[in-house]
């Protein structure tokens, strides 16, 4: 091994280590700099963060006169079914243990929607198949932001085909049953 090469050997090294320094002081720097757990931050978010903190659902599910699940029992095929809200087709909106390995039985068979909108009536149109389409008027309202500036959506009513349902607190998961909804249908 020449001089030449001894220096480009040590010289590597040197930058290695001055890169490795360079970022280690940045990190520290970035860490130190934002304060994002004082008073005037008690949520620890920092500012123009944006956030999806809480995914609030409502859960559809048909049944006959009987309360047999029309999903179930085939009369409506869960691939079929779509939801449109303001041009949006949303898909897939009922799932199975194919497509989700260890869903809770509560939810199988049931149309799933994620809860969205402006304040007031929020229409949705349920294609259950090419032939029949329903609709779905939610009355919500957001609730009153927490410490955080997150808010609830606050369901007032719900419509489905022109009848009003009776909207009851859900809950799959542990402690859920506050911010998701469930109506039952009977077509």
């Amino acid at each position: 091994m020449n001089l030449t090469q001894l220096y480009l050997i040590l010289s590597s090294i040197g930058k290695a280590v001055v890169k490795k320094t360079i970022l280690f002081v940045l990190t520290i720097i970035l860490i130190t700099s934002c304060n994002i757990s004082d008073d005037n931050n008690p949520c620890g978010i920092p500012d123009g963060a944006i956030i999806d903190p809480i995914t609030q659902t409502i859960y559809i599910e048909l049944v006959d006169v009987n309360g047999t699940n029309l999903i179930a029992n085939n009369t409506y095929s869960g691939l079929d079914i779509t939801v449109e809200k303001n041009g949006i087709i949303i898909r897939p909106v009922v799932f199975d243990e194919n497509q989700i390995p260890g869903l809770p039985d509560s939810v199988k068979d049931i149309i799933v929607l994620e809860l969205f909108g402006q304040e007031g009536e929020n229409t949705w149109s349920i294609n259950l198949n090419e032939e029949e389409t329903d609709l779905l008027v939610l009355d919500i309202k957001h609730g009153i932001p927490d410490e955080c500036g997150f808010f609830l959506f606050e369901v007032l009513s719900a419509t489905y085909n022109g009848t009003e349902q009776n909207v009851e607190p859900f809950g799959v998961f542990e402690n859920d049953s506050k911010i998701n909804f469930k109506i039952s249908v009977v077509k």
